[in-house]
């Protein structure tokens, strides 16, 4: 709790406000006093989601209403309500004792039979809100709070309220990275078996301290939660993480439902029993196991680290997709690409507005062993700086692209060297950057860099038409953006390939957006290609749009390094 600001009200409605508890997307909440000295807790939301949308009151009002219906042992109920203030606010029971998050943070992770009186007093609170037609869509850590009675499931319902009214401003959604379920990340229905999804998180969190899908920056636990298997290896307790693994699948209705959950855990579960504690001290006396670790991703990172990755990472390839479709292989990770599906929220970093330019700032960046401008104005030849490898250019449109760049035309254009420019083999690192801007996104795979190795590419710097992602790619092997591609924008894309490490990663405008374990590189002893790969021996993945300042390393650039590029 923290005291009051000169810019707080001091009451809303009848009802006092005494401390602030905290504040949200919806609104800032306030420890409040009823008429009849009853301790309540206030929400009021937030100006700018009431500023210019006349329909946001109609929607909180019927929201209020279901909540009202909503009555259970473990949820924190409506008491009153205005809609209709000039800033809405929103009053329910006032529920003393700590978050989950506040618990876990200061005493660590729980046991597995509180884990299990937790799960049980969650579970009947999703079945009195889901009965009430409500989908809770932000169950989180800081949303749970236990209480003397057991754990008690705050801000139920409210949340559909505030997204309509701001998926569509600035870009942001209602959910929490980590405990957002893959259909809810992807902007489709939102049922019930949502929050169950978050229920398995909340109850991973719960047990190991730790997220199942990691830590790192939002786009890249959006993307995990998605495409990866959850981390929850560190649950010691075999049927707890069952269940859990049960709530994180992927589609909606292969999650169970929360009576069902009940059913599963039994009826002996005491949830009042979840913390053990003097009354006098609401925080004193949980009980703490020895620590576990948290649960990690040994492949998924930002940063490259001096240590080798400690496990292996076994991938096999997907006979119902694409060639170079990678999938997990007894549970292993997948495609770690520090990713996310396409939100609206995400940075557009190309701009698009002028062409980009080279400045090595104060940062060494060592000369390339080859660079290709790709500024002619005609002419069937595009120089190599170097003047090592001139490439053959087949059907480019010289100065027709964007800003004045080489125009591709996804079909036909193609420019080619005489001969092998990169050695690509174990343990030999290398670097491909260029500045790519799509003339369309294309409904297949869009290389703009490769080097040929007998019947397919050895590497592929490209558009990955399943995944809708950049890549840097070996056969059966991507690693894959976090950021959409888009037509007519400069992109940035930068492939490393760490031989030391036998890791791929991918930076995208400067940014290294996924980094994947490659076990098996491909030596690439045929021409290096720009606009184009070959697949089965023959030319394929055309790229349409404009490719320019095509540059080689046989070195891993580091991530400064390919930050002096742009």
């Amino acid at each position: 709790m923290a005291a009051l600001e000169p810019g707080d009200p001091r009451s809303v409605g009848e009802y006092q406000l005494l401390r602030r508890l905290g504040a949200g997307g919806m609104g800032r909440v306030y420890l409040g006093r009823s008429p009849g000295g009853r301790a309540v807790a206030v929400k009021v939301v937030h100006a700018e989601l009431v500023a210019g949308q006349p329909e946001f009151r109609s929607r909180f009002r019927r929201e209020v209403e279901a909540a009202r219906k909503v009555s259970g042992a473990f949820t924190a109920p409506v008491v009153d309500a205005d809609p209709d203030a000039e800033l809405p606010w929103l009053v329910t029971s006032y529920i003393a004792g700590p978050s989950l998050q506040e618990a876990v943070a200061e005493q660590g992770p729980l046991p597995a039979a509180n884990v299990r009186a937790l799960a049980a007093g969650l579970a009947e609170a999703l079945t009195s809100i889901h009965a009430a037609q409500l989908v809770h869509r932000d169950l989180k850590p800081s949303n749970v709070l236990l209480a003397e009675d057991g754990p008690r499931v705050i801000d139920f319902g409210i949340a559909r309220s505030v997204e309509s009214a701001t998926i569509t401003r600035a870009g942001l959604m209602v959910g929490s990275p980590g405990f957002m379920s893959p259909e809810q990340v992807a902007g489709e229905e939102v049922t019930g078996a949502s929050d169950v999804f978050a229920f398995g998180a909340v109850l991973t969190y719960a047990a190991t301290g730790g997220n199942p899908f990691g830590d790192g920056p939002t786009p890249a636990l959006l993307y995990r939660v998605v495409h990866d298997e959850p981390d929850i290896g560190a649950v010691t307790d075999p049927a707890l993480a069952a269940l859990i693994a049960h709530c994180l699948a992927k589609d909606p209705a292969d999650r169970p439902t929360p009576r069902e959950i009940l059913a599963r855990i039994g009826p002996t579960t005491d949830a009042t029993a979840l913390l053990e504690r003097p009354a006098a001290d609401p925080r004193a006396g949980f009980t703490r196991p020895a620590p576990q670790p948290a649960a990690t991703r040994p492949v998924t990172r930002l940063d490259p680290v001096p240590q080798p990755a400690s496990q292996p990472v076994s991938y096999q390839r997907n006979p119902g997709t694409s060639r170079r479709t990678l999938l997990v292989s007894g549970g292993a990770l997948a495609v770690a690409a520090l990713a996310a599906v396409p939100v609206a929220h995400l940075v557009n970093r190309g701009g698009g507005k002028k062409s980009p330019q080279h400045s090595g700032g104060s940062v060494s960046v060592p000369s390339p062993l080859d660079a290709w401008p790709l500024d002619e104005t005609s002419g069937a030849v595009a120089a190599d700086d170097t003047g090592r490898y001139d490439g053959t250019a087949t059907a480019v449109g010289w100065g027709r692209g964007k800003d004045g760049a080489a125009l591709f035309d996804g079909g036909t254009s193609q420019i080619m060297t005489a001969g092998p420019v990169l050695r690509t083999a174990e343990g030999r690192s290398f670097t491909v950057s260029a500045w790519v801007a799509l003339s369309k996104v294309p409904s297949s795979f869009a290389t703009a860099v490769s080097q040929d190795a007998v019947d397919v590419s050895g590497f592929y710097l490209q558009y990955s038409a399943v995944e809708n992602r950049w890549a840097f790619a070996r056969p059966g092997l991507r690693a894959l953006s976090f950021t959409v591609p888009k037509p007519d924008v400069w992109t940035h894309l930068v492939g490393v390939y760490e031989g030391l490490r036998n890791q791929l990663l991918l930076y995208v405008d400067g940014v290294q957006e996924a980094g994947i374990n490659d076990s098996n590189p491909v030596a690439a002893d045929g021409p290096l290609v720009i606009g184009r790969a070959t697949t089965g021996g023959v030319p394929a993945d055309w790229f349409p749009g404009s490719i320019k300042q095509v540059q080689v390393f046989q070195r891993a650039l580091t991530a400064a390094q390919v930050k002096a590029l742009l």
